[in-house]
């Protein structure tokens, strides 16, 4: 991405951090970096919090309090010594974590210590054999390949998974395959549910029992007519938005197709950090007043966005069909209602899709008004 392409998040990231800390009663300091590359060297120490947002980010000082991290490739080479929350497109691990470890990318290693909970949303994971966490791990990933010492359990759902290392507690996984290799050491019991029995290397110890549930699958008449309702809903929803404010739904259709990357990344931060600011300002009488008035514009963004999925659909469909209207019409929302069904019929992929265009159709809603705001 060039700045261009940056310029709408870092406003928003930096106005929505700099509005959480005029107002946090916390006593530590608070240290805000945004940009194409932040980078935090071995001889620096950030007393406090730390929130980056960049391109690329390496922090290989020292952070005394959380860190929070987003971008396209985070590397932790040096020390967090509270919790850490990453949000990327890749995120290497090979620092000290001193307490919880949130991790949302889609290639993510772990090589270091997190002395509490790693949970881990992403496309591929890897602990290696010089991790160790000391609590739990939870898991949802296409592949995964567990090689570090895990003091709990091991909790989640993954595509195929690999457990080589010592497990202080249980495993419950549901997964295509389960594989225990041969330096495997399960001290509770192994739960997991797949359509394929477990492959377990002759070396591999497990002290609790190795049960398999066979995955429950939904009655095929019942999932193909499930989506008609939530359907026609948000047809109902978005021909109100269409004859109440045309005008506004338009700009919100054609700057969805424009900038998708951007607009998506923007829509993600927001759903992410808005709760987690909620959450922050709730714990004083003073944050109460803007949380309110926070919570009430994210749920009005979050039901907009849902209305949105139709017309948006709609739009991208007849695009598709080298069909494009300037406008919204009454057929290009009943083309994104056949269209939302259609998704919703596809497992798994259907729904990432929805999803996202969910996450395209909030940063378009936070673009235009930030223009609009700076129009004015």
């Amino acid at each position: 991405m060039n700045l261009s392409n940056y310029r709408t998040l870092n406003i928003f990231i930096v106005s929505f951090l700099l509005s959480l800390l005029a107002i946090s009663v916390a006593e530590a300091n608070t240290v805000v970096r945004s940009g194409e590359t932040v980078s935090i060297t071995e001889d620096q120490t950030v007393e406090g919090d730390f929130y980056g947002a960049a391109g690329t980010i390496s922090l290989s000082g020292q952070v005394t309090e959380d860190a929070v991290l987003m971008g396209g490739q985070i590397t932790i080479n040096g020390q967090v010594d509270a919790n850490a929350l990453v949000v990327g497109g890749g995120a290497d691990v090979h620092g000290e974590i001193g307490d919880d470890l949130r991790i949302v990318a889609g290639d993510v290693k772990v090589a270091d210590v997190v002395k509490g909970d790693l949970a881990v949303v992403g496309g591929s994971v890897e602990i290696l054999p010089t991790a160790v966490i000391e609590g739990d791990l939870l898991v949802y990933a296409g592949d995964a390949v567990i090689a570090g010492k895990i003091g709990g359990d091991i909790l989640g759902n993954i595509g195929t998974v690999r457990i080589d290392s010592e497990v202080g507690g249980k495993v419950e996984v549901t997964t295509n395959e389960l594989t225990l290799g041969s330096k495997a050491e399960i001290q509770g019991m192994v739960y997991y549910t797949s359509a394929n029995k477990a492959i377990q290397a002759q070396e591999a110890t497990v002290v609790g029992d190795l049960v398999r549930s066979d995955p429950i699958i939904p009655q095929s008449s019942e999932y193909s007519w499930s989506w008609v309702i939530p359907g026609l809903m948000l047809l109902f929803s978005s021909l109100v938005w269409f004859l109440v404010s045309r005008k506004t739904l338009n700009v919100v259709v054609d700057r969805s197709v424009e900038g998708i990357l951007k607009h998506s990344l923007v829509g993600f931060v927001f759903l992410l950090m808005v709760p987690v600011a909620v959450g922050m300002l709730l714990a004083s009488m003073i944050g109460l007043m803007v949380a309110l008035p926070l919570l009430f514009g994210y749920l009005l963004f979050l039901t907009l966005a849902i209305i949105g999925l139709v017309p948006v659909i709609g739009r991208y469909m007849m695009v598709a069909f080298s069909k494009p209207e300037s406008v919204v019409t009454l057929l290009s929302l009943f083309v994104g209602a056949v269209g939302f069904g259609l998704l919703s019929m596809i497992p798994v992929i259907g729904a990432l899709a929805l999803m996202f265009i969910m996450l395209i159709v909030i940063g378009t809603l936070i673009d235009a008004l930030i223009l609009r705001v700076e129009y004015k």
